[in-house]
């Protein structure tokens, strides 16, 4: 067992609705007893899952990259000292327990003895402290919230962390995996520094075997794996390597993927567009697997133009339909829900009602009248837009007619998504775009809260507010600042942010024990042939 201290809510969470419908495709047979489970289990040990995966990584080194392709598949290559299981707990994963000082500037990690690499080395304190600090070195969260941070080997099996400015979010960052706190063998790490390692060598429960540019990833099992005993849970507990072979397919057309799905070609493939879900939710060949993980947003630019005036913005908030915006992109509302908050309703800490009323002033007719008594002279109005992004640009064709109708003169400046990143630059190129973000577990973390960020958010409230909820004595009491933050958020409108977006994953209907949480979770995973 490990200390109670090691268990730290963060109510806040990462993508608590991402859980939403992916537990039930992990219960596998749960109604039936021990021998007939043991009996599937030897039935269907082994094989080869084929994963149509919607793109390729730059590299599977996870230090060095935020790339959502180099997180979903390196994190069954490599471990951390803490992970996050479904309830948005962090708990230890190489590490045995952790206790945290009373004043939070000391984290003592007590590793797990006998873990080895996927090289037979086994795992030492040395390892983990030269782990650690490449990625202090490189990820942009870690300098942020660990960049003073220093780590101490107390012995061959305990590394301290020490925190000179402790925040509510210092264990949230260890445990976070986007650009993940991996652990490799020191040799390797030092050999790295800043470029990418050169043998991808982890703890985790399958170890690389091949990267064929433009194809897969291949991995396979690792028959020395040594798991938590705790019962699975997410990302955290026991990972059983059933499977001998994983390929992670490269596949970036969604027809593609979703006509060797069909054709068993593949057992899994993910970023199902809402329309190829919807005719796939009659196939009994097929199961689907639902996850809020992101939103969609309006960004204003708040340097230059029109809308660096907040009654513009309040304007353009009147005038644009939220929910049309949402039915455009998205068709059927079983693939996204309306929603004002910065973080989804299961995240109860942290879910604020506060600035509602703001996200929902749609009156068009009232719009207009607002317009009328400005002193608007008929300023162009530029959002730039790209089909590449069909959601989103769904989402501009709406805000562009809305904003049309109560006498505004708007160009949608339709190109290429690499001309939209690059004029966005530009702050006199443009007045609106859109753009998504991955749901974050405090609602002080997006960029486009960041004044340095497109679109040049700048109220002194907001970072305040913003400062005062990092550096809380507690999560409780950084939660205390909840409704006020969002409150300030909507009186300021950096953003009119709609709802929430799903990701849908399809899978084969003989493939069990699948999970998500910040990505697809295929340990555990067995395919019934």
């Amino acid at each position: 067992m490990y200390l109670s201290k090691t268990r730290i809510l963060l109510a806040f969470g990462l993508l608590l609705a991402v859980l939403i419908g992916c537990s039930s495709n992990s219960d596998g047979g749960s109604d039936t007893d021990n021998e007939q489970q043991e009996g599937e289990e030897q039935t269907q040990e082994g094989g080869t899952l084929n994963f149509a995966f919607h793109l390729q990584p730059p590299s599977l080194d996870p230090h060095t990259n935020t790339d959502i392709g180099t997180r979903d598949i390196s994190q069954h290559i490599f471990e951390a000292l803490v992970t996050m299981n479904s309830s948005l707990e962090v708990e230890p994963m190489l590490a045995e327990d952790f206790e945290i000082s009373d004043d939070g500037k000391e984290v003592t990690f007590n590793l797990r003895e006998g873990i080895l690499f996927h090289n037979g080395e086994e795992m030492t304190a040395e390892d983990v402290i030269a782990s650690l600090e490449r990625w202090q070195s490189l990820s942009s969260q870690a300098q942020t919230y660990h960049g003073e941070t220093t780590f101490e080997a107390a012995d061959e099996y305990t590394v301290i962390a020490h925190i000179p400015n402790p925040s509510t979010m210092d264990m949230y960052i260890f445990a976070d995996m986007t650009q993940f706190a991996a652990i490799m063998p020191k040799e390797i790490v030092e050999e790295a520094g800043a470029e990418i390692v050169s043998d991808y060598i982890g703890t985790g429960p399958y170890q690389f075997s091949e990267f064929r540019q433009d194809q897969y990833v291949h991995l396979v099992r690792n028959e020395n794996y040594q798991s938590r005993t705790e019962a699975s849970d997410a990302l955290a507990g026991e990972k059983k390597a059933i499977l001998d072979e994983i390929y992670f397919h490269f596949v970036t057309d969604a027809s593609t993927r979703v006509a060797g799905l069909q054709s068993g070609e593949y057992d899994i493939a993910n970023a199902i567009p809402q329309d190829s879900a919807m005719q796939l939710e009659s196939s009994e060949d097929i199961q689907l697997n639902i996850a809020a993980n992101s939103f969609p947003t309006l960004i204003f630019n708040k340097s230059n133009g029109v809308f660096s005036d907040l009654e513009f913005r309040k304007i353009a908030n009147t005038a644009i339909n939220v929910e049309d915006m949402l039915i455009a992109a998205y068709g059927n509302e079983n693939y996204y829900v309306k929603d004002h908050a910065l973080v989804q309703e299961e995240q109860a800490g942290w879910y604020s009602e506060a600035g509602k009323d703001i996200f929902e002033t749609y009156d068009p007719e009232l719009a207009k009248e607002m317009l009328e008594e400005s002193d608007y002279d008929g300023e162009e109005i530029v959002i730039l837009t790209s089909r590449e992004n069909p959601d989103e640009y769904n989402m501009s064709v709406v805000a562009e007619e809305s904003l049309k109708s109560i006498g505004m003169n708007v160009t949608l400046a339709e190109s290429d998504w690499g001309t939209v990143l690059e004029k966005r630059e530009d702050e006199e190129a443009w007045d609106i775009f859109f753009t998504s973000f991955a749901m974050r577990p405090m609602p002080t973390q997006y960029l486009f809260l960041n004044q340095g960020w497109f679109g040049w958010t700048d109220s002194e409230e907001l970072r305040s507010l913003g400062e005062q909820i990092v550096n809380a004595g507690s999560i409780e009491e950084a939660q205390q600042f909840k409704d006020d933050y969002h409150q300030a958020f909507w009186e300021y409108l950096p953003v009119i942010k709609p709802g929430n977006k799903t990701g849908i994953t399809a899978l084969r209907s003989n493939v069990e024990g699948f999970d998500y949480l910040t990505g697809p979770i295929v340990w555990n995973v067995t395919i019934d042939k």
